[in-house]
């Protein structure tokens, strides 16, 4: 079974990210970790590592929404390997509009997250939305 702080580093990430917070956010992962974005946005791709992770990635989100995205959590779920962090997330800007849900499916090692895989209600309205 999956750590069982793994719900609270999962939670404290969610709120990192809330609050603009990279040097809380960077305490979640495992220094090599991999965050796979499905897509074809600027926001999508493997990202490898912390840095890919906070500059190819996290640094992107409030730039590209004008600050108005916001992801919720809305429950974790934790497994044998995995735990599963589902989110409803919010933006508008620039005349387009996000609101979907999302699956971040996560496997930690050693209390940290070593990879996020996510899923998305809504890819195309995803890939749309955090166009450059």
């Amino acid at each position: 079974m999956t750590d069982p702080n793994a719900v609270d580093v999962v939670r404290r990430l969610y709120a990192a990210i809330a609050d603009r917070d990279p040097d809380a956010a960077a305490t979640c992962f495992a220094e090599d970790a991999v965050w796979v974005l499905p897509g074809t946005s600027a926001i999508a791709g493997t990202h490898r590592g912390w840095a890919a992770i906070r500059d190819g990635f996290l640094a992107k989100l409030g730039p590209l929404s004008g600050g108005t995205f916001r992801a919720q959590l809305l429950d974790v779920c934790r497994g044998e390997t995995y735990v599963v962090a589902v989110q409803h997330a919010t933006a508008a800007h620039d005349g387009r509009n996000l609101d979907i849900t999302a699956c971040q499916l996560m496997r930690m090692e050693g209390g940290r997250i070593v990879e996020v895989r996510s899923h998305y209600s809504d890819q195309a309205a995803l890939d749309a939305f955090w166009q450059e």
